[in-house]
């Protein structure tokens, strides 16, 4: 068929404190379309985010190389800008169809249709969905119900959910890293508020988290699945050796699942005597992080990551079936801070039925805490999540638009949720007690830093916005 160009899009939201890093899932996408599809598809990655006038640069974009199908990757906070895109592509490229992915299109896809600029909507894990979706496309075939595709047929919304999760990491090509151009992001504020320094690259190990935490909206669903440790190797070789990668953030749900695979990539890495570091900005079950698992990450360059404890009530753990051991995750961190690394905390207030007494033993339990910084973050319910369907009531969120759908604003709580908590000034308190009354912790994070002044710039700035000014 006539259809060849593929150009996929990471779109942008100037709403919120931003955080930037290589965008891996177009990037696993770019190389599947390259590597399984029947048709031979030219795919350009481009990133809005690292633009300071975004649809300036779209717009060029769509007229220079005229491409047959754009794919949008959206976070739900950036659902004004994707639709203001996809009418910027039925507008320029009336011929062109407009494909929207990600976290946002896995919980809101029906929403998303409603739009008559976009097309079809990928649900879930991406790569094989898309591939058939393009190939069918391509062949000017009718599309039949894809697995993992929603699209419009007659008015009605046709979705067939049967999609299996990839089984074999393995065989899934790896990113198509030469698509972009790693320094661009060097010089933003990444996950770890760049306390790196040098060219870094995301990974993903793993897929899938067998917890049931009742707010995730679990686009890799909930069968565990593992690259094999030589598979992983081989990317970070590559990246090593091609792309002069210095450090590496890895980006699974849960990473340290699997206690031998841990070893096995840990003994890989020191056996090929690379120089680089590990950062974990989200993904280890801090409750199962023994000694030998932490000398191991250490040995093998590994230096901060973050203890994702959201509550310090039990009762609370149990509500949102995340079930954390509170006890071994406070060892855990204890261990880490003594053996060198950065530890970084994340909690959450304002879930239902929470108690102000609640609210203040998580504080507590973080102040009490050897981390080098932590973030208090509001309760934020998505459709489809567990979560959703325990909040009674009315949703603000559904007048207020989707810039809600992101947990770094302070909101007054859980909507439909009143505990008559002020849960904005209780979050700030947090912030500015957590800091001052242990300056400490900042001078740990400017010792142990490979990159002091990055630290400094983009971490410590940011912070201070966020207690001051939002």
């Amino acid at each position: 068929g006539g259809i060849s160009r593929f150009l996929l899009v990471r779109t942008d939201s100037r709403s919120i404190p931003r955080v930037v890093s290589p965008p891996l899932g177009l990037m696993y996408l770019a190389a599947a379309l390259r590597s399984w599809a029947r048709h031979r598809f030219e795919v350009e990655i481009l990133d809005l985010r690292l633009f300071r006038r975004p649809f300036r640069v779209l717009s060029r974009k769509l007229q220079e190389w005229q491409p047959d199908l754009v794919g949008f990757s959206t976070l739900t906070f950036e659902a004004p800008e994707l639709h203001r895109a996809a009418e910027m592509v039925k507008r320029l490229l009336p011929q062109s169809r407009a494909i929207v992915g990600g976290p946002h299109g896995t919980s809101f896809y029906s929403e998303i249709l409603a739009d008559q600029n976009v097309d079809y909507v990928v649900v879930g894990e991406g790569e094989k969905s898309l591939v058939e979706l393009a190939d069918c496309l391509a062949g000017e075939e009718p599309v039949q119900p894809i697995p993992g595709v929603a699209f419009r047929s007659n008015g009605e919304i046709v979705l067939d959910c049967h999609r299996e999760p990839i089984a074999d990491l393995d065989s899934i090509p790896f990113p198509a890293w030469d698509l972009i151009d790693l320094d661009r992001y060097r010089r933003l504020p990444d996950f770890m508020g760049g306390v790196g320094r040098g060219r870094y690259a995301g990974l993903f190990t793993t897929r899938g988290c067998p917890y049931q935490c009742i707010y995730c909206h679990s686009i890799f669903g909930k069968r565990y699945r593992v690259r094999s440790a030589g598979n992983v190797l081989e990317e970070i070789g590559i990246l090593v050796s091609r792309y002069g990668v210095e450090e590496f953030q890895i980006f699974d749900d849960c990473f340290n699942l699997d206690r031998d695979r841990v070893f096995a990539l840990t003994e890989g890495m020191r056996e090929r005597g690379w120089a680089v570091r590990f950062a974990f900005p989200n993904g280890v079950r801090t409750d199962r992080l023994d000694r030998e698992i932490l000398q191991a990450l250490r040995r093998a360059g590994a230096y901060i990551f973050s203890a994702a404890v959201e509550t310090a009530s039990p009762r609370l753990q149990k509500l949102i079936k995340k079930n954390l051991d509170l006890e071994r995750a406070r060892e855990a961190v204890i261990y880490s801070d003594e053996i060198g690394f950065l530890v970084k905390g994340f909690f959450m207030l304002g879930f239902p039925t929470e108690t102000r007494e609640e609210m203040e033993s998580t504080i507590n339990f973080a102040l009490r805490l050897p981390l080098f910084c932590a973030s208090f973050f509001s309760v934020v319910p998505f459709p489809k999540t567990e979560l959703y369907d325990l909040v009674p009531g009315p949703r603000p969120e559904a007048a207020e638009g989707y810039r809600n759908y992101q947990y770094l604003l302070y909101r007054s709580g859980c909507p439909g949720h009143e505990t008559g908590v002020n849960l904005r000034w209780l979050q700030k308190r947090a912030h500015v007690q957590f800091y001052l009354l242990n300056p400490g912790r900042i001078f740990k994070g400017l010792r142990r830093a490979p990159s002091p002044f990055g630290y400094v710039s983009k971490h410590l700035f940011r912070g201070v916005g966020i207690v001051c000014f939002r």
